[in-house]
């Protein structure tokens, strides 16, 4: 069982945060670092809406638009970097690397994404085919690096009105 959320253990000048709901675990190596994480999820948080998730087979999953405001609207800097990019006439497979830093503190994480032709319906080409699968790799990232924000947002505010 893990301590109560946001429980913070100081051990010398490091602080270590684990969050009881998602499991995260976060260290760093100041006090000043610690602030500035917690500041940038609290940010984060604020951001969030509920029309910016979407209830699939029963499961919350964050819309794409929702996420991409975090990443343009938080005081990060970030890149994406494209690492393979596979494009053939049934399917388009993107893999991509989002970095984030704030201050001193880097994060970096994969995504993969994939789109097969038929998902398009007849409506579009390859051009459609791997922007959908590039969206879904960059998606995938941002929920990584940004799980424990998503999770205590669907928890606190998605959750509660299924079960009312």
């Amino acid at each position: 069982m893990f301590p109560k959320p946001l429980e913070e253990i100081k051990a010398k000048e490091s602080v270590i945060d684990v969050d009881a709901t998602t499991g995260e675990i976060r260290m760093s190596a100041n006090n000043q670092d610690h602030r500035m994480i917690k500041e940038v999820k609290i940010k984060a948080l604020s951001l969030l809406k509920s029309d910016d998730f979407v209830s699939i087979n029963g499961v919350w999953e964050a819309k794409r638009d929702g996420l991409i405001k975090i990443l343009s609207s938080l005081p990060i800097s970030y890149s994406w970097q494209i690492q393979e990019n596979v494009i053939e006439k049934e399917y388009a497979k993107v893999r991509g690397v989002l970095c984030i830093s704030t201050g001193d503190i880097s994060r970096s994480s994969d995504g993969i994404g994939i789109c097969e032709h038929s998902e398009l319906r007849g409506n579009g080409g390859l051009h459609f085919m791997n922007a959908r699968a590039e969206t879904r790799a960059l998606k995938r990232a941002i929920e990584v690096l940004f799980g424990s924000v998503i999770n205590y947002f669907v928890i606190n505010y998605l959750d509660h009105r299924r079960s009312a």
